[in-house]
């Protein structure tokens, strides 16, 4: 009996020591996050944070430029910035798309209006792609509005919905890699335009 009490007066501080131990070192407090730091000499520990905010990632920087437009023909195009309401076209609705960037621009060569230009940047060609499959499936319920025709002459993938109203303005997406672009602009600029595609689509 002698010898148990003995056992377990000797277990008894081994724990006490091994949990002090470790609070001493701060083993046990989990709410608290170490995050590595660049420095000179490498990687290093930086003292714990508690609260630590994860940043977004950084904003996708557009691919279409002023420079594309110079190339395809015009003579002094302008991408003004427009505000994106959460729909391609004013009918396409694509505001549940949390993981894609959009970009709206109303699209001048000078003082002429040429139509609206939407840029659509996912992080990944698997996004983009998904992203143009809601978009064309999306674009083909709205039977009272238009159809679609899935010409894939652009790009990786492209269609044209052809609104049965509005029979002189050309609507068309484009997807490339990661990048989904929908243009609006007159018939007229038909010619015009293919020339911007083809460079997109390269």
């Amino acid at each position: 009996m002698q010898k148990f009490t003995v056992f377990s007066i000797i277990l008894s501080l081994c724990v006490i020591f091994i949990l002090g131990d470790m609070v001493f070192h701060g083993y046990l407090n989990t709410s608290v996050l170490s995050v590595p730091a660049e420095s000179g000499t490498g990687a290093e520990i930086e003292p714990a944070v508690e609260n630590v905010v994860v940043h977004e990632d950084e904003v996708p920087v557009a691919k279409l430029t002023a420079a594309h437009l110079t190339a395809a023909g015009f003579s002094n195009p302008v991408l003004k910035n427009a505000v994106f309401d959460g729909n391609v076209y004013s009918f396409l609705t694509f505001s549940d798309q949390s993981d894609a960037y959009v970009y709206q621009w109303n699209f001048f060569d000078g003082e002429t209006f040429v139509g609206s230009v939407y840029e659509i940047e996912y992080r990944s060609e698997t996004g983009g792609f998904q992203g143009y499959l809601t978009l064309r499936d999306r674009a083909a319920k709205l039977l009272t509005l238009g159809d679609t025709n899935e010409s894939n002459t652009y790009g990786d993938a492209s269609f044209y919905f052809n609104h049965k109203s509005k029979k002189n303005t050309v609507h068309l997406v484009i997807r490339k890699g990661g990048s989904i672009y929908a243009f609006q602009y007159s018939y007229s600029l038909h010619e015009k335009m293919k020339s911007l595609f083809e460079i997109i689509s390269k």
